[in-house]
């Protein structure tokens, strides 16, 4: 699959919602390409995710050529997906902040640059994943304002940076704002930074799968941490 896929191929992209702007910009009207999204609440609970993918898996084996996944390792939550009929095809990633900045190495760059970053996308914004919101949505109802803001506080000590990344399928204003108000309320710096996820989403949607970037798992194979070593 490095070469990317033929004209005829029927692909399969199993994603996490979080990103379903990006991949679906990349697809255009492509209509080889089935798209799947899965709940990213699944990633406060990674032992369901690899079911839940699996299932997908499961509906499409035999359907289509090639299983894409829109994911990377978190926190080996698709540790044990298998592929049926049909090769997988995974993102070389521990995380998905690899998608949004255009590559694993990119990620490794910026993460050794400023190692306090802490990343919101389009995508986390709308689900109201930024810090503030989650105060608020998640942390409020079980513990109390006061401690909810402590218990966050304590959580994003060591982070330095709010850093906005800008995929290019959002208008930046209103993410902004919500970034500038994260960033003031923790003490952190605000910086925005102009991802490369056309590119990366692209390939992860057609191709080509080149072997530092992806990990091409046979019919009958499946997920490993180890395959993310190295």
């Amino acid at each position: 699959m490095a070469e990317g896929v033929r004209p005829d191929m029927q692909i399969a992209v199993i994603a996490c919602e979080i990103m379903k702007a990006e991949i679906e910009a990349a697809k255009g009207g492509d209509a080889r390409i089935r798209t799947f999204y899965v709940d990213q609440g699944l990633h406060r609970t990674p032992s369901l995710m690899a079911g839940r993918i699996q299932e997908i898996v499961a509906r499409v084996d035999g359907i289509v050529d090639c299983v894409v996944l829109g994911y990377g390792l978190c926190s080996n939550g698709i540790v044990g997906v298998g592929a049926g009929l049909q090769e997988m095809i995974v993102p070389r990633c521990h995380d998905c902040i690899g998608f949004f900045l255009g590559s694993p190495q990119a990620y490794l760059d910026d993460f050794h640059s400023r190692p306090g970053s802490y990343y919101l996308t389009p995508g986390w914004i709308a689900e109201r994943k930024d810090p503030l919101s989650i105060i608020e949505d998640e942390y409020v109802p079980r513990y109390g304002r006061e401690t909810a803001e402590w218990a966050k506080k304590e959580e994003l000590k060591h982070y330095t940076h709010i850093v906005l990344v800008d995929t290019g399928v959002a208008d930046l204003a209103p993410m902004r704002e919500i970034g500038r108000r994260n960033a003031a309320f923790f003490g952190m710096s605000y910086l925005e930074i102009q991802g490369r996820s056309r590119e990366f989403f692209s390939r992860l949607v057609h191709g080509p799968y080149p072997e530092g970037e992806f990990i091409t798992i046979p019919p009958g194979g499946e997920i490993t941490q180890a395959l993310f070593i190295g």
